[in-house]
């Protein structure tokens, strides 16, 4: 019985590394699938609230390797008094890091940022409660797919997403 748990369990793990280990290699067509997304307006589904959100709201960007502070604090600044101006919307918090560096420790990096971000914007008044999840999304999905500092440093970001109350 010991030798079939041991054979599930090793099965398992087999079959979640190839997964985890497929997401390194993206594809050409998918990082173009995302790059085209990002170039695109956002749709707005929930009004002239969202608009407003979508058109006030500017992403935070980090320096390589950095989750304490960004390289653009009057945006946060900005950010944060917009929200306070509009007391009612719920948001999330989106972390991304550039394609440098393993995957597991980007995903870890882009949740820093994104708790970063989320601490910052409570110390500046905005209560944690409008902050719907905060998440770290790593190297997934990225602005700029190329393999150079530029495109690195565009995908070193946080951004925030709209929530319908």
């Amino acid at each position: 019985m010991k030798h079939r748990l041991l054979f599930i369990a090793a099965t398992i793990l087999v079959f979640a590394s190839r997964v985890t280990f497929a997401q390194v290699v993206d594809s050409s067509a998918e990082a173009a699938f995302w790059v085209a997304h990002w170039a695109q307006p956002r749709v707005i589904l929930f009004g002239p609230e969202q608009e407003g959100f979508n058109q006030n709201m500017q992403e935070i960007m980090f320096p390589w390797d950095e989750a304490s502070g960004p390289t653009n604090p009057n945006a946060l600044d900005d950010n944060a008094q917009w929200l306070k101006d509009h007391p009612n919307v719920l948001f999330y918090i989106e972390g991304y890091a550039s394609s440098r560096g393993e995957l597991t420790y980007n995903l870890a990096l882009s949740q820093r940022r994104a708790n970063w971000v989320k601490d910052a914007l409570v110390s500046k008044g905005i209560p944690e409660s409008r902050i719907v999840l905060a998440v770290g999304w790593g190297q997934l999905y990225p602005v700029c797919p190329e393999l150079n500092d530029e495109c690195w440093s565009r995908n070193r970001l946080v951004r925030f997403s709209y929530y319908p109350d």
